[in-house]
């Protein structure tokens, strides 16, 4: 059993294919998830956080659907965020370089929070506590928006973590799988502060969920 790559040498490795990657459909679910989250945006979304934003291959609909869009993207892999650069020229983006457990969550900043196949190399402790930093960053009213790989069995969970747990990896800090199920996702996100949240989109294991911050 091989010790997977560290998490942004990964990235860094396969930055000039992952375009063509998901555009293939060989990542599950393809461009369509990146496509339709967009859809589900606030129409007037004005500042947007994108957590490990990648190329940015979901920026373009997002700027399509919002363009007067503020959008700020963190991610590990310098690499991708060049090809993000050249691909966003024009619009308003920043990036950060940086893991997004790093970043310091500004409170009621942003009208939506979003990430794109990103969130499912975490325990669920981590992902509830970056839950809970995206809820601070939101405005009431604002969404967290999440597609994601997300597997239907407990025990498929337990299994992952026990194979990273016989590797002596990290979780997070290494790029592999360990996926949560969707009833732990959403009891994360409640944990979290939201109250509700919904599956508004699935295509085989990849899943868009939606969770709004309640208004004041």
């Amino acid at each position: 059993m091989h010790r997977p790559e560290p998490m942004a040498q990964f990235f860094n490795r396969v930055a000039q294919g992952y375009d063509q990657h998901v555009s293939e459909g060989q990542q599950t679910g393809g461009l369509d998830g990146k496509n339709i989250l967009a859809q589900h945006l606030p129409a007037g979304a004005r500042d947007v956080l994108d957590l490990g934003c990648g190329t940015g291959l979901e920026l373009p609909a997002i700027f399509a659907r919002c363009p007067q869009a503020r959008v700020l993207g963190i991610d590990l892999a310098e690499d991708m965020l060049a090809i993000l650069h050249k691909r966003c020229a024009g619009f308003d983006v920043q990036t950060l370089c940086m893991s997004y457990f790093d970043y310091d969550y500004p409170p009621e900043r942003f009208d939506a929070v979003i990430s794109v196949m990103s969130l499912h190399h975490f325990t669920p402790e981590q992902k509830l506590w970056l839950y809970q930093q995206a809820h601070s960053a939101l405005k009431p009213g604002g969404v967290l928006l999440n597609c994601d790989y997300i597997i239907d069995s407990p025990l498929r969970e337990k299994w992952n973590f026990a194979r990273l747990r016989r590797m002596k990896a990290a979780p997070g800090s290494v790029h592999f799988d360990t996926p949560l199920c969707l009833k732990h996702e959403f009891k994360l996100l409640r944990q979290a502060g939201f109250p509700r949240a919904e599956l508004l989109w699935q295509t085989k294991t990849t899943r868009l969920l939606s969770a709004i911050k309640q208004e004041q």
